[in-house]
């Protein structure tokens, strides 16, 4: 899940909040003051962090609500301007038909994942990607490239005995007739040094890229400023993908260094798998950490499994049977992993961490034990007792134990849906917000 610290702390501090009484000048200290511990523990620049803090602060105490907003709600809404300007505008960089877009990074960046990432992306756009391998350092770059494109089912070039990267660029731009987006993952090294900046300046100056991406590691945090910016003196850097996104607990440092470098951030590697990447929003992005979910987000994962609308409304539907848990399980394996869509729904810190790190062949074994229930048993799980519970268990080739699971994890989904009632509370404060946040 994106940023788990991050989003941890900063829904804790809102939650407070929320709980407060009454917000006063204490309050509106206290709640600061654990923004300002959860940015540093992301490892966000300390000057930054202060400067953020102080915004809050003082915009919290001194600013009038607007319209129907109490001083806690709007404390809530400055918090959200202000985080969205930390971490850049996350503006959207136009990928057209027969562009050039050059990869470069160090080593152990996450270059060649990426490259095979945003053929991916632009293929589910509508573009015609097509993929070079340039990167003769790295010996199992070929390899990977190659079954990566294989997977995504993208047109490959390279060279494996080849030694000259420029070369295997040009002979690819020929093998493909200089047509579709051809996405080229440059030669990378150990570290940052000048062999590795005069490669990428050459490559720069006779292929002329339409796009160069720098492909950058989360983990380094504020580190990633520097990378940045020592990239942007040898060569044309439009914009930054950053990976490992998912397990860095110092992403915060990273994507706020950059901005702060003057490096947008455009797309963010979300996961180990080629689906998982996506555009920066920042806004959608600062909605996610701070509880409001990102509603546009999850529509465009159920557009991209072929859903329609209607069961797409099925998932954030309140009506809870066994057959919504059925149909449930069945749409999380076309759109990924229940983390990765409750990441996407308001109020996802409520779902209990059990659930949500749930195995997709737990869930295929549980539709199985399903399959062996009657209509009544799946509408009012409540009259499986020990007799029901003992012929379903038999009937699906399972335990009873593992049917009892089932039941479990389907009264806690209930209990959760429950809860509604304070989140539909949220989803009018988001509205009177303006209806930014989340929407």
């Amino acid at each position: 899940m994106v940023l788990d610290k991050l989003r941890d702390g900063l829904q804790g501090a809102v939650t407070s909040l929320r709980k407060a009484v009454v917000v006063d000048k204490k309050t509106v200290k206290e709640y600061t003051k654990d923004i300002q511990k959860t940015l540093i523990s992301s490892d966000v620049n300390v000057e930054l962090v202060f400067a953020l803090s102080k915004n809050i602060e003082e915009r919290g105490l001194l600013e009038k609500p607007p319209g129907a907003l109490s001083r806690g709600e709007n404390l809530i809404r400055i918090t959200y301007d202000e985080l969205v300007k930390l971490l850049g505008a996350g503006e959207k960089i136009p990928l057209n038909e027969n562009d050039r877009i050059l990869l470069v990074g160090t080593q152990g960046s996450g270059k060649t994942t990426t490259a095979a990432k945003l053929a991916r992306y632009i293929k589910k756009k509508g573009l015609n990607p097509k993929l070079i391998c340039a990167d003769t350092f790295r010996l199992a770059a070929f390899d990977q490239l190659r079954q990566l494109s294989e997977q995504i089912n993208v047109p490959f070039y390279g060279s494996p005995e080849g030694k000259n990267s420029l070369s295997i660029i040009k002979n690819g731009l020929k093998e493909f007739k200089d047509e579709g987006v051809i996405i080229i993952d440059s030669e990378g090294r150990h570290k940052m040094n000048k062999e590795l900046m005069d490669e990428i300046g050459r490559i720069c100056s006779e292929i002329k890229p339409d796009k160069t991406f720098l492909v950058l590691d989360a983990t380094t945090g504020q580190q990633a400023g520097e990378q940045a910016k020592a990239f942007r003196k040898h060569s044309q850097v439009d914009g930054v993908i950053l990976t490992k996104l998912d397990g860095s607990a110092k992403g915060g440092g990273a994507i706020s260094a950059c901005a702060a470098t003057g490096a947008p951030v455009y797309f963010v590697g979300v996961g180990e798998h080629v689906e998982d990447f996506e555009e920066f929003d920042s806004e959608r992005f600062v909605s996610r950490l701070i509880g409001f979910g990102d509603i546009e987000g999850l529509l465009e994962r159920a557009q991209e499994a072929d859903l329609d609308e209607e069961t797409a409304k099925r998932i954030m539907s309140g009506k809870f049977t066994l057959n919504e848990v059925y149909t449930q399980i069945e749409q999380v394996g076309k759109m990924g992993s229940m983390k990765k869509i409750m990441e996407l729904m308001p109020f996802q810190a409520k779902i209990p961490k059990e659930m949500l790190d749930m195995q997709e062949g737990k869930m295929q074994r549980w539709k199985v034990i399903m399959d062996s229930m009657t209509g009544k048993e799946m509408e009012d799980p409540s009259i499986i007792k020990k007799d029901r519970l003992g012929r379903v268990a038999e009937g699906s080739g399972s335990k009873p134990e593992e049917v009892r699971e089932l039941l479990v994890y389907y009264k806690k989904m209930k209990k959760m849906m429950k809860s509604m009632g304070d989140e539909r509370k949220l989803r009018r404060l988001m509205k009177r917000m303006g209806g930014n946040i989340g929407m």
